[in-house]
């Protein structure tokens, strides 16, 4: 079950980056339009949490602690802060 899971867990992160590699901007991950109040950066930023949390601090114990400030919205790229 495990192998299963890490299977799953690697298609998706190679999803996720050919999802942000489609940005030809990268400017464009911070920016909403329409009804869409959340920027794709954020919800990278939020999913890379969770993913570090689940795996650094649930499944292998190693102390990683969730920065939950460096995952708050954000109006421009991190590169850029």
């Amino acid at each position: 079950m495990n192998e299963t899971l890490a299977q799953f867990y690697t298609r998706d992160l190679y999803k996720l980056i050919d999802e942000v590699k489609a940005f030809r901007d990268e400017v464009n991950l911070w920016k909403t339009a329409g009804s869409i109040r959340n920027t794709s950066g954020n919800l990278v930023l939020h999913l890379i949490g969770g993913s570090n949390y689940l795996f650094g601090t649930v499944l292998a114990h190693t102390g990683y602690v969730r920065d939950r400030e460096r995952n708050s919205p954000k109006t421009e790229s991190p590169k850029k802060n």
